[in-house]
């Protein structure tokens, strides 16, 4: 065992010799950048040894740090395990947070119909002429009163346990039962009426990649009466999709580290909000979860491999509802967690979700919907028929691949614009906070690429054009990559100043050219042209908090005009809370999900002439 120093936070652990130092250092609660999935390619995970065993450089360690960093002692997290009592220092640089997560959303209402209810009912006591066991007396109140038919075998062992208590102390009792459109109704608790005032309560989650967020929904009278989010713990594993599926396949124990981290972070989350609203964690007796495909697997342990492989076809693409307490879920101890619908392998729950809140009319007029976060998933719907299909966006529009990317998180370029008079241009930078810039995000990204183009630095190809007279001192080169220099060192945190890479340029058309090819070839599926859609909705925090035309000019969102763009927040998150407060909901979301045509993008030639079309960027 060994002997961790963890500063600045003067907190000190200790842990197994051997351990990866990532794990021991999210083990105590300090949250290390890994992007990449902890395999030394982004170089975001920098530590310093200030005394014990300093490991010697890792190759890796040598690229991305420079001879006086080694020297004093830099390292990367992901590249080294604990050897022995040391002191590490963690900077602010290397630890994930956001300031931004998305938590509203465009909703709409529906008739309040819960799977959970409660009921209030007189169960007769036992006597000499009613040697009725108590549950049948109770069984026969149920039926009587209320006209509900429950079998016995629906009754979990710790009502078993406490009814002879309940109903010997109380003639009325409260029974919460739990009945959904496709399972027959069954008690979950037996409450004495001295309890019975006790808030019936539910959390509807919406699982992202990168981000948790949690609604707790009083289900007596719909009301949401708080809601609680953070950064999806699973990122110590990597910041995408691909990262967590090779951490689950390739490492020891992958697939159970990943389902205890996600777990971990929805129990702060039910923890938080149940403190806001002051009721208990035994008070929720369903969670109803959305989320991508492979967030669902990992978030029930269900071995996500499938996914990872031609066909891509997953393990489970149907509703699933299982009992909380066993995945780990400190709610009630007899509560429920359900699931929405996937589609297929990379259409999860959260685009049923999508649909669910904003295309659920099958016979609506034309409309695109585009949800992009750590994954892009886009839906057509035209004449009563849905077709789908996801992208492989990548993680550039969160920051992941730039160079100096960031989440968004204070100090990240946030926007950018291009600014004139009579005699002067230039760039105006607005950062997150309104600190100094430390890095760019998404959406500084979109703008930053959408004012060079502008100004003509970047052309229509993306190559950057430094030969301008006026702008030539603002290149640099780094890491043999010709970068502009959007803020001077003297103004930001970095010291290159904040800069953005040949590199960079690339990535970003990647992104928004496989986005804008899966739209282009989901509309030649549909027979649509731009003309004919009347709506396009985004969702999520990208559309939230880009700029509509500096998406426009880079190319990801199509020319059309900007009245018929939807921002809608989070409507993922939405889905899931309509498909809590009402089972007619979820049987429409399943119902749904059957109708959406995945179009695969593998091997599809539309999508790779597409791709090959939209990948510049526009003349206009």
């Amino acid at each position: 065992m060994a002997n961790l120093l963890i500063e600045p936070d003067g907190l000190e652990i200790v842990v197994p010799d051997s351990m990866p130092l990532t794990r021991a250092l999210w083990q105590a609660g300090i949250s290390v950048e890994t992007p990449c999935g902890g395999f030394g390619i982004c170089g975001k995970c920098k530590v310093r040894f200030l005394s014990g065993h300093i490991p010697e450089p890792t190759p890796e360690e040598r690229k991305h740090l420079t001879d006086f960093e080694l020297m004093e002692g830099w390292r990367l997290a992901c590249r080294n395990k604990v050897e022995g009592d040391a002191t590490v220092f963690v900077p602010e640089g290397s630890r994930p947070s956001i300031t931004q997560i998305l938590t509203t959303a465009v909703e709409r209402g529906t008739e309040l119909l819960p799977a959970i209810k409660r009921f209030t009912v007189s169960v007769p006591p036992a006597s000499t002429t009613d040697e009725r066991s108590d549950v049948q007396r109770l069984l026969d109140a149920m039926r009587q009163q209320h006209g509900l038919i429950l079998s016995s075998s629906s009754l979990p062992l710790s009502v078993l346990r406490s009814l002879p208590t309940s109903l010997r102390q109380n003639q009325e009792v409260s029974v919460i039962t739990y009945s959904d459109e496709l399972h027959r109704p069954s008690i979950l608790a037996v409450i004495p009426r001295s309890e019975a005032t006790r808030p019936l309560l539910g959390m509807a989650f919406d699982i992202g990649t990168t981000t948790l967020v949690g609604y707790l929904i009083d289900l007596e009278s719909g009301k949401e009466l708080t809601h609680a989010a953070r950064l999806n713990p699973q990122v110590q594993f990597g910041d995408d999709v691909v990262s967590r599926l090779h951490y689950a396949l390739q490492q020891p124990n992958g697939l159970r580290q990943l389902q205890q981290a996600v777990v971990k972070g929805m129990n702060e989350i039910i923890a938080e909000c149940c403190q806001v609203a002051n009721v208990a964690p035994t008070d929720i007796y369903e969670l109803v979860c959305v989320g991508n495909t492979t967030m669902l697997h990992l978030l029930l342990g269900v071995n996500p491999e499938p996914i990872a492989f031609a066909p891509y076809v997953p393990a489970f693409n149907e509703p699933v509802t299982v009992e909380a307490q066993r995945l780990g879920l400190r709610i009630h101890p007899n509560g429920i967690l359900t699931t929405l619908p996937c589609v297929a392998g990379y259409i999860g729950a959260d685009t049923v979700a999508v649909v669910l809140t904003h295309l659920y009319e099958p016979d609506g007029e034309p409309t695109v919907a585009l949800d992009i976060g750590t994954n892009g998933e886009i839906v057509v719907r035209h004449q009563g028929q849905y077709w789908c299909a996801s992208a492989a966006a990548g993680p550039a529009f969160e920051g992941g691949r730039i160079y100096q990317g960031m989440r968004a998180e204070r100090g990240a370029v946030s926007q950018v614009s291009v600014e004139r008079t009579d005699s002067n241009v230039w760039l105006r930078i607005q950062t997150l906070g309104g600190t100094y810039p430390k890095g760019v995000c998404g959406s500084g990204l979109i703008d930053a690429v959408a004012a060079l183009i502008e100004l003509g630095i970047v052309d229509e190809t993306g190559r950057m054009n430094d030969e301008l007279p006026e702008w030539r001192e603002r290149f640099l080169s780094i890491n043999g990559q010709k970068a502009f220099q959007l803020v001077s060192p003297q103004l930001s945190e970095r010291s290159e100043g904040i800069v953005l890479s040949q590199r960079d340029v690339r990535e970003l058309q990647l992104a928004k050219g496989s986005i804008r090819a899966v739209t282009e070839v989901l509309l030649q599926v549909a027979g649509l042209k731009w003309n004919d859609v009347s709506r396009f909705i985004i969702a999520g925090a990208f559309g939230f908090f880009v700029n509509l035309k500096s998406a426009q000019r880079i190319g990801l969102l199509p020319p059309i005009p900007q009245d018929r763009f939807f921002i809608v927040g989070n409507a993922a998150g939405a889905g899931a809370k309509l498909a809590l407060r009402s089972v007619v909901e979820r049987k429409r979301a399943t119902e749904l999900a059957r109708k959406m045509t995945h179009v695969p993008m593998t091997g599809n030639l539309a999508y790779q002439e597409a791709l090959m079309e939209f990948i510049g960027f526009p003349s206009y």
